[in-house]
């Protein structure tokens, strides 16, 4: 029994680490445009994460990389575990696990990096002191949303 999660539990597990990294992101933005004092500061800009998550190209082509990268590793378990000894294929099996987990926090820092600069860029472009996410603003804001999907390209 190979032990890694199905590939919607896994998919799932992405992109919900990807929300808290950009959760993160967000709040990062917001406090950096805070103490800068800029002139824009009653300027809020909101942003819809699960939307970014959905629609934006470079987000679908990071799960797609991941996906891909996870049937490569499932593939080559299958085909190891009838040549190997079952601790030899435990071993073989948490080796893989260990590599996977790294290849997903490159992916999830690679996508944390490109989504820093474009909502960097998208807040200077828009005048706005912050960026938050969409539900924490019961008053709304500037919507970037679409914006930052376009930038993901």
């Amino acid at each position: 029994m190979i032990l890694l999660p199905s590939w919607h539990n896994r998919e799932a597990l992405f992109m919900k680490s990807i929300t808290k990294k950009l959760t993160a992101l967000i709040a990062t933005v917001a406090l950096a445009g805070a103490l800068t004092g800029c002139g824009s500061a009653d300027k809020v800009g909101v942003v819809d994460v699960q939307r970014v998550q959905k629609e934006a190209p470079l987000a679908k082509k990071y799960v797609e990389k991941h996906d891909q990268k996870m049937k490569e590793v499932q593939d080559k378990l299958n085909q190891e575990k009838n040549s190997m000894s079952a601790e030899d294929f435990q071993k073989e099996q948490q080796k893989q696990q260990q590599e996977f987990k790294i290849y997903e926090a490159i992916l999830q820092r690679q996508f944390k990096s490109d989504m820093d600069a474009k909502l960097a860029d998208i807040a200077k472009k828009k005048d706005v002191g912050i960026i938050v996410i969409k539900q924490a603003v019961p008053g709304g804001g500037i919507d970037v949303t679409d914006d930052l999907i376009a930038e993901l390209q």
